[in-house]
């Protein structure tokens, strides 16, 4: 087997590419590292589609487990193995320390037909990619199978998010949704979207009305002067009642959101503004 160790090296390139959203698009591929998942992966050889493995020999023999799955890949009929110079693996991932080894796979393609009666997750624009792999993590533990992300929901497949699940993702099937895709299923299953109401706004309280008025005057003092830093000090004894105290013991229980319904018996003093050049408290 040919050791590689050029940066410039075709399979270096694409493996390093897949650390982009827009290759693995582009190749409709991704990686996997580790020695426990790709034990995993080649327990599943038949049902995933495998496109090469890749490995470092020193790097992966350091790592426990290591030298037995060596001589697994070595003798490997029906899978690519590639083996890489330890500097040229570590650089071709963004994993500070790597296990010496990662599988390249083709990302599955599933569709939304008869999964509408099973246990779905649904990934609605969620961001982080920790995140992400935790909640496959769960879906494995909690016997759930088909994950649905809408448009705006970061890429499953990046190495981060692949990382945190642990192996995780090779239980579940990852549907990609379009808004449109996204309203029909939706309708399908019986939801609708509606108006979420506003709060209603209590009524104004002179007291924090003339705080923050006072706080916009001392700004715009600052900003106007030559002085490079500006100085507010906020001390005041002004009182507004909260929880059953507060509005003449109204609530607004039946609304989306309260405001200044808690179950505090005490009240609050808001403070006011305290000009240290005038020595002023502009709230009593």
């Amino acid at each position: 087997m040919e050791l590689i160790v050029s940066k410039s090296n075709d399979n270096v390139k694409f493996i390093r590419s897949l650390n982009e959203k827009k290759y693995r698009t582009k190749y409709n591929a991704f990686y996997l590292e580790g020695v426990k998942v790709t034990n995993e992966i080649l327990d599943k050889n038949e049902a995933i589609d495998i496109l090469f493995i890749a490995y470092s020999k020193s790097l992966l023999i350091s790592t426990n487990g290591g030298q037995a799955l060596l001589d697994r890949i070595s003798s490997l009929k029906n899978v690519k193995v590639l083996e890489f110079e330890e500097n040229i693996f570590k650089y071709m991932t963004d994993t500070v320390n790597t296990q010496g080894i990662l599988v390249v796979m083709k990302i599955p393609k599933y569709s939304l037909e008869n999964e509408e009666n099973k246990n779905i997750i649904l990934l609605d624009k969620v961001q982080d990619l920790g995140n992400i792999g935790t909640i496959i993590r769960s879906c494995n533990a909690f016997g759930v199978d088909t994950i649905l992300c809408t448009s705006g929901t970061a890429d499953v497949y990046s190495p981060k998010a692949v990382r945190a699940t642990m192996g995780g993702i090779l239980n579940v099937k990852i549907i990609y949704l379009d808004d449109i895709e996204k309203l029909n299923l939706f309708k399908k299953m019986g939801y609708k979207y509606s108006k979420i109401p506003k709060t209603e706004v209590v009524d104004r309280i002179p007291e924090t009305d003339a705080i923050f008025e006072n706080v916009n005057d001392n700004l715009e003092a600052i900003n106007d002067s030559d002085e490079e830093v500006g100085t507010i000090s906020i001390d005041d004894k002004a009182t507004k009642k909260i929880g059953n105290f507060s509005d003449n013991g109204y609530s607004w229980q039946k609304l989306v959101a309260l405001d200044h319904d808690t179950l505090f018996k005490y009240s609050v003093k808001p403070f006011g503004i305290l000009d240290l050049k005038t020595n002023e408290t502009f709230v009593t």
